[in-house]
C-alpha cells in the first residue's frame, strides 16, 4: 500500500524548483551553445549576450567580440528565468496536479518544455525589439543566437530535464519510500 503524498513545503518547494530550474536552464543552454560554437559568424556564449541585449537594447550583443558586462548580466536574467521557471514547475506539479511518479514527471516536464516555448517564442520575445537577437527578425535579419529548431529543442531538454529533476530531488526532499507489506518470516512459530 502506497502512503499518502504529502505536499512540499515552502522551502522544500522553492529548493527543489530552484534545482531544476537551474539544471534545466543548464539543458535548455547546451544546444544553443554548440549551435553557436559550431557555426562561424557566432561566437558560443551569445546566448546571455542575447538576454541583456534584448532588454537594455542591441549595442549590447555582438557575434565577433564578447562584451563582458552584457555577459555577466545576461546570465544572472537567464537564470533568474529558468529559476522562476522551475520554482512554477514544482508549484503546479506538486499543488495542482500532485505528480509523484518518474514517468508522469517526465511527461508533465515534457508539456511544460512546451508551454515554456511556446510563452517564451510567441508571448515574451515579442515584447521588445520582436524578438531580436534571439531570432532573426525584419528589421535585423543578421542579429539571431541561433535558429527556430535549436531552440525548440533547447525547451523540449528545459522541460524533460526540469521533469526528471523534480522526481528525482522532491522524493529525497519529502523523505518518501512505498510501504511494503512484511515479508512472513520463513520460520512461523507453530500453534
Amino acid at each position: 500500500m502506497e502512503q499518502e503524498r504529502s505536499r512540499l513545503s515552502p522551502t522544500e518547494w522553492i529548493a527543489v524548483g530552484l534545482g531544476s530550474g537551474l539544471l534545466g536552464g543548464v539543458a535548455l543552454a547546451a544546444p544553443v551553445v554548440v549551435w553557436d560554437w559550431r557555426h562561424t559568424g557566432h561566437l558560443a556564449f551569445e546566448l546571455p549576450m542575447a538576454a541583456t541585449a534584448w532588454l537594455f537594447g542591441l549595442r549590447h550583443f555582438s557575434h565577433t567580440h564578447y562584451l563582458a558586462w552584457p555577459l555577466v548580466v545576461g546570465i544572472a536574467l537567464l537564470a533568474a528565468y529558468v529559476i522562476l521557471s522551475g520554482i512554477a514547475f514544482t508549484g503546479l506539479a506538486d499543488r495542482a496536479y500532485r505528480v509523484a511518479r518518474p514517468l508522469t514527471s517526465l511527461a508533465a516536464g515534457f508539456a511544460w518544455g512546451f508551454v515554456s516555448f511556446i510563452f517564451f517564442w510567441d508571448m515574451l520575445l515579442p515584447i521588445a525589439r520582436g524578438g531580436a537577437p534571439f531570432r532573426a527578425t525584419a528589421g535585423a535579419p543578421g542579429l539571431f543566437v541561433a535558429p527556430t529548431w535549436v531552440w525548440i529543442l533547447g525547451f523540449t531538454l528545459l522541460g524533460l530535464t526540469i521533469g526528471a529533476c523534480y522526481a528525482a530531488l522532491r522524493t529525497p526532499a519529502r523523505g518518501e519510500e512505498r510501504e511494503r507489506p512484511a515479508a512472513p518470516s520463513p520460520l512461523q512459530r507453530a500453534a
